[in-house]
C-alpha cells in the first residue's frame, strides 16, 4: 500500500532533463555552474594564440572580391590542447571538478572551437562563453559525442573565450577534449556595427527583413532557409541554403546550397570539413523593425555530401546536396520546402537568404525568369531581376550563395550561383542554378544529380510540396510522484487519422485513441514517450513520429519529512540496477551511504545521523537521480 503523500512536506527534485540525439551537436542550455559563485575559482591565464596576418588576409579579400566566391569570414589557428596539458582545474562543493580553459586570439571579431575528436562522460557537461559572460554556448554532454569524428563549437564574439568542463563526482572515466584550433573570425559577424544599424551580420541598407508584409505569404518556405558557416580547408564562409522535401516523406535532414560554397583556393571541403559545418536555424528579425538584439541561436553542426554540380571543366548549376548528421529538431519548427523539376518560368516569386550572414532577407521579382548560362552549357540557370517594394529593394549579397529561389507557387526552382545585384546596383542580374538541371542534366551518376536522393521512390514526379513535421504532444504534467497518472494530449499540426503511443515504464504501455488519460507510472526513473502519427498529404499517405526521452519524471518517495532520524524511500526499484542513497551535510559534505546490489524490496528504511536538523540526499538508481532535502525535528532531552 503506497504511503500517503499528504504527508510529505517538503518534495524538491533536482533533475538534469536531455533530449537524446545521436553523434548531435545540438546545444541543450543551461548556465555554467561557475557563473552561480565565481569566489572560489582559481585565476585563470590566458593562453594567447599566434595570430593570422590579417592584413594579409584582407588583400585576398580584395582580390576575390571581383571573383564569384563565398564570402571568407575566418580562418583556422591550429594548436593541441586539452585537460591534461592546459587549463585550471578547480574543486565543487558536491565533490564534482571543473576544468577551465581561457583562450585568446587578437584581431578576433569572434572566436570559435575547433576539435580532433570529442567524448565526455555520462553526467558531464561543458559550456564556452566569453570573458562577460553575456554569450553562452552548450550545454554539450555525452549526447553530443562524436565517436571519433572532428567538429566545432559556434563562434562567440570577442578575441578571448572560455571553456568550462564539469566532472561529476565519483566519475571514473576521462573526458576526451582534444582542441586542434580556433576559427578565428575577422568579419562578417560584426556585433556592435552601425553601418545597417542591426548590429548583425551588416548587410547593405536596401535590403528587407524576411518578416516584413512582403514575406507575409512565404512564412513557411522561410522556415525552411539556414544559415550555414561553412569550411572549406580551415576557411570559414558564409552562405546560405534550404531544406527540401523527398518522395519518402521521411523528414530527412537534406540541406540544397551551391557548390561554390564548398570550394576555396585551389581544394574543396572534405568529410572532416563538413563535420564543421554550421546550420542556422530561424536568424530572422521576429517582426519588419530591426531587432534590438540578436535571434536566439537554433544551431546543429556536422553534415555529409550526397551529390554536386562538382566538375573540372564546367559549372553546370552550381549546386551542393547535404545531408545533416542529426535529425532536427521538432523544437526548431523546420519546414522542409518543396520543388519543381520543370523548366518552366515563373512570372513572380521571391528569394530568401542570408546576405552577408545577416538575418534572414526577402527579395521580390515581378517580371518572368529568364533562360541563361554562368560560365556553362546554356540553359543552367535563372536569371533574374529584383523589384522595389513597401519595405525596400531587396537584392542579394555575398553570404546569399546558395539561397532558393521559389516560383509563383512557392516551390524552389534554383540556388543562387551570384550576380551584380546590390544596394548599389538594384538593377543588376543575378543567376540561381536550375532545379531543372541540377535534377540529372549535371551527370550521369548519383553524385552528381538531385533526382536520386529527393525522388528516392523513383515516383518520376515533376514536384513535390513542402512540409512541417506535424507530430506534437504535451503531458498533463511531467514530474510525478510514484502511482500517480498521467493525461496525454495529441498536439499535432494536422488532422490525423491514426495514432500510437507508447509509454515506457507506463501502465498501460500503449493506446491508438488521441487523448489517453490514466497511464499510471509506478517506478522511480525517467521514461521516454512516443508519438505516432498518420495523417493525408495531399495525394500522399504521410507517417510522422515523435519520440521524447526522458519525459517523464516519476520521483521516489521519502516520507516522513520531517522526520524523528528515521525516513522510508519507497521507489518499486524491481530490477537488476543498484539503488544508492547518499546522505550529506547543509555544506556537502557525505556523512553516510548506503548501496543495495539488485534491490528486491520497493521500500527500504534509513536513519540518518544522530546530530544535525537539515540533511540532504542523493537518491541514484542507473541514470536516475533524485535530490531531497530532509528537515529532522528531535526530541527534547530533559
Amino acid at each position: 500500500m503506497l504511503p500517503d503523500k499528504k504527508r510529505l512536506l517538503i518534495l524538491i527534485a533536482w533533475v538534469i532533463c536531455f533530449s537524446q540525439f545521436a553523434w548531435s551537436q545540438i546545444e541543450l542550455g543551461g548556465t555554467p555552474r561557475s557563473f552561480g559563485n565565481r569566489a572560489f575559482l582559481k585565476p585563470d591565464t590566458v593562453i594567447q594564440l599566434l595570430s593570422p596576418d590579417l592584413q594579409a588576409i584582407a588583400l585576398e579579400d580584395q582580390l576575390d572580391a571581383g571573383f564569384e566566391k563565398p564570402y571568407r569570414i575566418g580562418v583556422a589557428v591550429n594548436t593541441q590542447l586539452n585537460p591534461s596539458n592546459s587549463g585550471v582545474w578547480d574543486e565543487v562543493g558536491d565533490g564534482g571538478r571543473i576544468w577551465r580553459l581561457h583562450l585568446g586570439c587578437r584581431g578576433a571579431v569572434a572566436l570559435g572551437i575547433d576539435y580532433s575528436s570529442f567524448h565526455l562522460p555520462a553526467g558531464s557537461d561543458l559550456f564556452i562563453y566569453n570573458p562577460g559572460y553575456e554569450k553562452v554556448a552548450g550545454a554539450f554532454t555525452s549526447s553530443n559525442n562524436t565517436h571519433g569524428h572532428s567538429f566545432s563549437t559556434r563562434p562567440l564574439p570577442g578575441d578571448e573565450i572560455i571553456l568550462e568542463y564539469y566532472q561529476p563526482d565519483g566519475s571514473q572515466e576521462k573526458p576526451l577534449i582534444e582542441i586542434s584550433g580556433i576559427n578565428l573570425i575577422y568579419r562578417g559577424m560584426d556585433i556592435g556595427s552601425e553601418r545597417n544599424a542591426d548590429n548583425f551580420g551588416g548587410s547593405g541598407p536596401c535590403e528587407v527583413n524576411v518578416n516584413c508584409q512582403e514575406g507575409e505569404a512565404w512564412k513557411p518556405q522561410a522556415k525552411g532557409v539556414v544559415r550555414i558557416l561553412t569550411r572549406v580547408n580551415g576557411q570559414s564562409f558564409w552562405c546560405s541554403g534550404s531544406l527540401v522535401n523527398n518522395t519518402r516523406l521521411d523528414f530527412s535532414p537534406i540541406i540544397l546550397t551551391a557548390n561554390h560554397c564548398s570550394e576555396g583556393p585551389g581544394t574543396v571541403s572534405s568529410p572532416t570539413d563538413l563535420d564543421k559545418w554550421i546550420f542556422y536555424f530561424n536568424y530572422e528579425a521576429p517582426s519588419c523593425a530591426k531587432p534590438a538584439s540578436e535571434p536566439v541561436i537554433q544551431s546543429m553542426t556536422g553534415a555529409s555530401k550526397l551529390a554536386s554540380s562538382q566538375n573540372p571543366v564546367v559549372m553546370g548549376s552550381d549546386f551542393y546536396l547535404l545531408r545533416l548528421n542529426d535529425e532536427i529538431p521538432i523544437s526548431y519548427n523546420p519546414f522542409f520546402n518543396g520543388w519543381r523539376t520543370s523548366d518552366v518560368t515563373s512570372a513572380t516569386g521571391v528569394g530568401i537568404h542570408h546576405p552577408e550572414g545577416d538575418i534572414k532577407k526577402i527579395s521580390t521579382y515581378t517580371q518572368p525568369l529568364t533562360s541563361g548560362t554562368w560560365e556553362s552549357p546554356g540553359g543552367t540557370h535563372w536569371l533574374v531581376k529584383w523589384a522595389q517594394t513597401t519595405d525596400g529593394f531587396g537584392v542579394t549579397e555575398a553570404g546569399s550563395s546558395g539561397s532558393p529561389i521559389f516560383d509563383s507557387d512557392g516551390f524552389v526552382i534554383g540556388t543562387l550561383t551570384g550576380g551584380d545585384s546590390g544596394c548599389t546596383s538594384t538593377d543588376g542580374t543575378d543567376y540561381y542554378g536550375k532545379v531543372a538541371f541540377s535534377w540529372e542534366s549535371n551527370g550521369t551518376v548519383d553524385s552528381m544529380q538531385l533526382k536520386p536522393w529527393l525522388d528516392p521512390m523513383n515516383l518520376g514526379r515533376s514536384t513535390l510540396n513542402g512540409m512541417s513535421r506535424v507530430v506534437q504532444f504535451e503531458a498533463s504534467t511531467e514530474f510525478i510522484p510514484i502511482g500517480e497518472m498521467v493525461d496525454f494530449f495529441d498536439r499535432s499540426y494536422a488532422e490525423a487519422s491514426e495514432w500510437h503511443w507508447h509509454f515506457e515504464g507506463g501502465e498501460p504501455s500503449e493506446a491508438n485513441v488521441q487523448n489517453p488519460t490514466g497511464i499510471r507510472y509506478a517506478s522511480f526513473g525517467k521514461f521516454a514517450v512516443s508519438l505516432r502519427v498518420k495523417y493525408q498529404f495531399g495525394p500522399d499517405v504521410l507517417v510522422d513520429s515523435l519520440t521524447k526521452q526522458d519525459y517523464i519524471q516519476v520521483k521516489a518517495l521519502v516520507y516522513p519529512n520531517p522526520t524523528n532520524g528515521k525516513i522510508s524511500i519507497f521507489t518499486n526499484s524491481l530490477n537488476n540496477e543498484n539503488f544508492r542513497v547518499e546522505v550529506f551535510s547543509p555544506l556537502g559534505k557525505l556523512v553516510k551511504s548506503e548501496e543495495w546490489i539488485e534491490k528486491p524490496d520497493p521500500l527500504v528504511e534509513l536513519d540518518l545521523p544522530a546530530y544535525g536538523n537539515l540533511f540532504i540526499l542523493r537518491i541514484t538508481r542507473g541514470s536516475d537521480v533524485q535530490i531531497e532535502k530532509i528537515a529532522v525535528v528531535r526530541e527534547l532531552q530533559h
